[in-house]
């Protein structure tokens, strides 16, 4: 259906306000675009049905990127096209790299079989029938795009690439039919309400800026980048000193734009904490434009130990803290979020990014290093922390010379398989690992690893972060990681054993899918011993149990368990609501559910609606004893903002006073729920709701979804967003 809808030093403990914060897209603000964004959005969802190229030109600083990531990721946009990828052009590049980074988007974490096919042979096969959209940032010229055309297919169902690009002969080269988009600078007006916005977001702006701001945004010459990133100079505390911004505001009369760019950001690096620093030039080490999965970035922020805080507990709080001090000061910007409202990826400016590589040299912060690569320069014995990092496709017949005198190093060093430049493939890499014992962060999801690799792992003692993709895995194989925080596993067979539990510093266990079973004498052992009980377990799944392995000192061991994603094994007989009661005694401390393969009797849902602190609920697979209803009247969710139904089974949803059962509620998705007739109108009175996604589900479904949306539109200021893909 074609439907759519509008749409290094101890770091502080944060604060509450500061741990609990939602991004808010100040950094994607198209003042002076929204006429262009608006025009494009008409380009994307009309315009002509054939295959079509829609190119923006514009000087760097321009916020091109910034334009094409809010269209793109436009619920309207996202419902419409069957996939989408997004692909930036280094200065340097590879045809076969970028088809490879496209493709991978496109195929959505399958695993990648080149058999006698080119590249650009299984782009072309894997876009044939799809309605798709193509970003392609920054292309520099025309020879390149000769080559990628022919893996995109026209197959007159309205698919549209997205070009930006500086310079105005390569945009009139691809057009097809729409003319290029040239965009215009900023005048002072839009400037000044920029630049407001970014300094203060969101509090008002003291009248005694006003004059000396209006200087400040004059010498931005209307480049969007540099505004914000101007605004972002000074530490909010200070933003609201003239002193400071007419400081500023001499500069920028003083010096060529590229030099007070880098001015600039000198300034903002020299006000970070030391431990900012540490975070900022880390995340320097990735490629230019890398969108780097915040999830992962923060685990190993906390591996290096450039996070640290008294409370333990806290640490993942620490560190979100510090990513979005980042995102305040405008050095990274936030290229995509979740449906909670939480960063999913973030890239560093480009600009910022070219300052953190030559720091990173100065300062002797890390020595990047590319195995298998004979232009690798000797490694320096003498830094501390080293990074073993591949974005290349590893070649077989490279030397790995200057990967030998790793084994010298005292410092740390981490391993990290790009997730999107790398191929798997059987490279033996077990020798570089061998001896390399002071390894903390070992990154190689998108490489298999054949089976010997659990003796090659053995001596690695210091892992603080593993993630892995294996044929088979067996627990008691890692035991001896008794620093690990972070497990990570793609594995098509996973084996518990009562050790793993014994590892008192893991944070994060995050597997496909693994079931917790063992011998009775080893299960009484591990439920009933006091001593075994791991405080500091965040995250845990996704994992298959039955119910009948399900009791209150099982959920005891996991005190202060955060995010748990079950499926429910072998549930048989569905149990007296008594008897549920306890089986689903959660951790009350959590603030992630899912749950799958679940009977949602009257009593699962009121212990569910007991944990206070959840935020978002994920329910698949759902079951029911007798009437297929949802009955949700009289259970309060004091805290819950992201609800997904996905697979139930139920045809009517009861909920009279929802705005009092989900008074925090922002997103709403509902997939697959073949049977159900409509989502209950009291989802109007929620003042919170935002989004409603709808994916094949009844007409019906869709429609009440709308009719929530105009009332919403009719009797207030707030608008819901409603997406439907079939």
């Amino acid at each position: 259906m074609e439907d759519i809808v509008e749409s290094c030093d101890r770091t502080p403990t944060p604060t509450k306000s500061s741990s609990q914060r939602r991004y808010s897209p100040i950094d994607e603000d198209l003042e002076g675009l929204q006429d262009v964004a608006e025009q494009m959005m008409h380009q994307l969802i009309r315009g002509t049905a054939e295959l079509d190229v829609i190119s923006i030109v514009g000087m760097p600083g321009q916020s091109k990127a910034t334009l094409v990531r809010r269209l793109y990721n436009n619920p309207s946009i996202v419902s419409r096209f069957d996939v989408r990828a997004w692909c930036s052009f280094p200065q340097r590049y590879n045809v076969g790299k970028l088809l490879l980074e496209i493709l991978k988007q496109i195929i959505a974490g399958k695993r990648i079989t080149v058999g006698g096919h080119s590249m650009a042979d299984m782009l072309h096969i894997s876009l044939m029938g799809k309605r798709y959209l193509i970003v392609l940032d920054n292309i520099q010229e025309v020879k390149a795009w000769d080559v990628l055309w022919s893996s995109f297919p026209d197959d007159k169902n309205r698919s549209r690439i997205i070009v930006t690009t500086q310079i105005q002969q390569v945009a009139m080269g691809l057009k097809h039919h729409i003319d290029p988009y040239f965009l215009r600078l900023l005048n002072d007006d839009e400037s000044f309400k920029l630049w407001q916005r970014a300094a203060f977001q969101g509090e008002i702006c003291p009248p005694e800026l006003f004059e000396v701001g209006r200087l400040v945004t004059r010498g931005c010459k209307g480049l969007t980048d540099l505004i914000i990133m101007i605004a972002g100079s000074i530490p909010k505390k200070e933003r609201g000193d003239p002193k400071l911004w007419l400081k500023v505001a001499r500069e920028l009369s003083s010096h060529s734009l590229d030099d007070l760019l880098m001015k600039m950001i000198q300034s903002s690096y020299d006000r970070l904490e030391d431990h900012l620093k540490c975070c900022l030039l880390y995340m320097g080490l990735f490629p230019n434009g890398y969108e780097i999965p915040v999830s992962d970035l923060l685990k190993w922020w906390i591996a290096e130990e450039f996070v640290q805080n008294i409370d333990t507990l806290k640490l993942e709080e620490t560190s979100k803290s510090c990513l979005y001090d980042l995102v305040d000061r405008y050095l990274i910007t936030v290229t995509e979020t979740k449906s909670d409202g939480e960063i999913k990826y973030c890239k560093v400016r480009e600009e910022v990014h070219d300052f953190c590589s030559r720091t990173i040299r100065v300062e002797k912060f890390v020595q990047l290093v590319v195995p298998y690569n004979p232009h690798q320069p000797a490694v320096d014995t003498d830094e501390q922390r080293k990074c073993m990092y591949i974005h290349d496709t590893m070649k077989n017949e490279y030397s790995s010379d200057k990967a030998e005198s790793f084994r010298e190093t005292q410092g740390s060093l981490e391993f990290i398989a790009h997730p999107k430049f790398s191929i798997p493939h059987r490279t033996n890499l077990y020798p570089l690992l061998n001896d390399f014992r002071l390894i903390r962060v070992l990154h190689l999801l998108d490489m298999y690893l054949e089976s010997s690799w659990v003796t090659a792992f053995q001596s690695l003692t210091h892992l603080r972060y593993l993630a892995i993709f294996v044929k088979e895995l067996d627990f008691k194989w890692l035991s001896h990681l008794l620093h690990l925080q972070t497990l990570r596993v793609r594995s098509s067979y996973t084996m518990i054993s009562p050790a793993i539990w014994k590892m008192a510093k893991l944070r994060h266990v995050d597997i496909n899918e693994f079931s917790i079973t063992w011998e009775e004498n080893e299960r009484v052992n591990f439920v009933e011993s006091s001593e075994i009980v791991l405080y500091n377990l965040k995250t845990l799944g996704m994992f298959y149990m039955s119910v009948a392995h399900m009791t209150p000192n099982f959920w005891e061991k996991f005190p202060n368990l955060e995010e748990l994603r079950l499926h429910i094994d072998e549930f048989g007989d569905v149990p007296d609501d008594s008897v549920l009661s306890r089986k689903f005694d959660f951790p009350s401390s959590l603030k992630v559910l899912s749950l799958c393969d679940i009977f949602l009797t009257d009593e699962v849902v009121l212990t569910i609606a007991r944990l206070r602190h959840l935020e978002t609920l994920k329910l698949s697979e759902i079951y029911f004893t007798g009437e297929k209803l949802l009955d949700l009247n009289d259970n309060e969710f004091p805290a819950l903002r992201v609800l997904k139904l996905h697979h139930g089974f139920m045809m009517q949803w009861i909920c009279s006073d929802a705005s009092s059962s989900f008074a925090l509620l922002e997103t709403l998705v509902i997939k697959s729920c073949s049977k159900l007739e409509e989502i209950p109108y009291s989802f109007a009175d929620i003042e919170t709701l935002q989004f409603i996604k709808v994916i094949s589900c009844r007409k019906s479904v869709l429609e009440s979804a709308l009719q929530i949306q105009e009332y919403r539109r009719e009797e207030s200021n707030f608008q819901v967003q409603v997406s439907y893909k079939d």
